[in-house]
C-alpha cells in the first residue's frame, strides 16, 4: 500500500529533476573584459545586497534556532551598511555567534532532559518520564519549550497522582502503517520514530507515535534539512568570494602588465576566473540533491494526506491530514528555494566563465616574433 506509493514518489521526483535540467536557463551573454566582484554577483537574478538580505530573511523566518532567528532579524533592521552580508560571511560575526549560543543552549536542554529521564520511571513519575522521553526526540524548539515549562507541568501532574491514560487497542492496519513508515519513510527522523514505535510495540507506543512522535519527527527532518542547507550555502559563498578577490587581482595584474608579461598575466587571470566558475558550477550537485529530497518529501506528505482522508481506524486522521498538508507545503517551499539557488549559482558560474573568456590573448611581442 504505502510502499508502492513511495516508489511512485521516487519516480516522480526523478522525473521532475530531469525535466528541470533539460529546460535549464540559456547561457548568459559574454561579460566585458573587466568584471569586478560586484559586477559578477550582479550578474545573478538580483542585486547582491538583495540576495544577502533574502538569505538572512529566510534564516529569520525559518531557522529552527530562536537564537539565530533573533540575530538575523537584528541584522535585517540594522542601520549598519551591508549588515546582512556581514551577518552571514564575517568569521565570528552575527551568524557564527548566534549558532554558538544556540549550540550551548541546546546542549543544556539535552542535559536537563536526560537527567529527567534518568531520575524518573514510568511507575513512580509517569508523566515526567513519558514527556521527557518524548522531548528527547523532539525539535530544538520542542526541547526548549519542555525545559522552560513542560517539565514543571509534568511534575505537577505527577504530584497530583493523576492516572496515566490507558492506550486503546490499536487496529492491525495502524501497526502495519507504522511498520511501513519504519522501512520506507523518506525522512530519517520519521523512519527512526516509526522504528522505535514498532520495536517497543506496545499499544501505548503506537498511540504515542500517531499522537506526538510522527509530527515531531517530521519537524526534525525539516529542521535538519534547513540547517544543513544554510551551512552548505555559507561555505559556498565564502569560498566563491575568496576566489573572486583572487580573480579580480589577477585581472588588474593583467591590465597593468608590461607587454612582455601580458601573455602570462592573461593566462593567470583566465585561470583565476575559471576557478571561481568551477566552484559555482560544483554547487549544482548540492542543489540537485536538495531538489530531489524536497520533491520526495513534499509528495510523500501529500500521499499521507490522501491516505488520512480515507482512513477509518481510531486514530485522529483529520488532524493527521491537516498536519500532512502543512508539512507538504513546507517541503514544496524548500523545493522552490533549491530551484532558485540552482539558477542563481548557474548564473554566477556563467558570469565567471564569461569573464575568463573575455580576457583577450595578447599579440606576440617583437622579441617573440623575431625568435619565431
Amino acid at each position: 500500500m504505502f510502499r508502492a506509493r513511495t516508489r511512485t514518489i521516487a519516480f516522480l521526483a526523478a522525473s521532475t529533476v530531469a525535466s528541470a535540467l533539460l529546460t535549464g536557463a540559456c547561457p548568459a551573454a559574454a561579460a566585458p573584459a573587466t568584471l569586478t566582484a560586484a559586477a559578477l554577483t550582479a550578474a545573478g537574478p538580483s542585486d547582491p545586497t538583495d540576495r544577502y538580505r533574502t538569505s538572512v530573511r529566510r534564516i529569520a523566518d525559518l531557522d529552527p534556532r530562536w537564537e539565530v532567528q533573533t540575530a538575523a532579524w537584528s541584522a535585517l533592521v540594522s542601520d549598519v551598511p551591508n549588515a546582512a552580508r556581514l551577518f552571514l560571511i564575517i568569521p565570528g560575526g552575527g551568524y557564527d555567534l548566534a549558532r554558538i549560543r544556540a549550540s550551548k543552549n541546546a546542549a543544556r536542554n539535552d542535559l536537563l532532559i536526560s537527567r529527567a529521564i534518568a531520575t524518573s520511571t514510568p511507575a513512580t513519575s509517569p508523566f515526567v518520564h513519558l514527556t521527557a522521553v518524548r522531548a528527547s526526540y523532539g525539535t530544538l524548539a520542542e526541547k526548549d519549550r519542555y525545559v522552560r515549562t513542560g517539565l514543571k507541568e509534568a511534575q505537577d501532574l505527577d504530584a497530583k497522582h493523576s492516572p496515566v491514560e490507558q492506550a486503546k487497542q490499536q487496529a492491525l492496519l495502524d501497526r502495519e502503517y507504522v511498520a511501513d513508515l519504519a522501512a520506507n519513510a523518506s525522512g530519517p527522523w520519521v523512519r527512526a520514530a516509526a522504528q522505535r514505535a514498532t520495536k517497543l510495540g506496545t499499544d501505548a507506543d503506537i498511540v504515542e507515535f500517531f499522537k506526538y512522535s510522527w509530527a515531531s519527527a517530521a519537524d526534525c527532518d525539516l529542521q535538519a534539512y534547513r540547517m544543513d542547507l544554510t551551512e552548505q550555502e555559507l561555505r559556498y559563498r565564502n569560498e566563491l568570494d575568496k576566489l573572486i578577490v583572487v580573480a579580480e587581482q589577477a585581472q588588474l595584474a593583467f591590465e597593468g602588465a608590461a607587454e612582455a608579461a601580458k601573455a602570462k598575466a592573461a593566462e593567470e587571470a583566465r585561470s583565476a576566473w575559471n576557478s571561481a566558475a568551477d566552484v559555482a558550477a560544483a554547487t549544482q550537485a548540492t542543489w540537485l540533491a536538495s531538489e530531489q529530497l524536497a520533491t520526495s518529501q513534499a509528495q510523500m506528505w501529500a500521499s499521507v494526506h490522501d491516505f488520512a482522508v480515507n482512513a477509518a481506524t481510531q486514530q485522529d486522521w483529520p488532524a493527521i491530514a491537516t498536519r500532512a498538508t502543512a508539512t507538504s507545503d513546507a517541503w514544496a517551499g524548500e523545493l522552490a528555494w533549491a530551484q532558485e539557488q540552482q539558477q542563481q549559482w548557474t548564473e554566477l558560474a556563467e558570469a565567471a566563465r564569461a569573464s575568463a573568456n573575455a580576457i583577450p590573448t595578447p599579440a606576440p611581442t617583437p622579441t617573440e616574433t623575431a625568435g619565431a
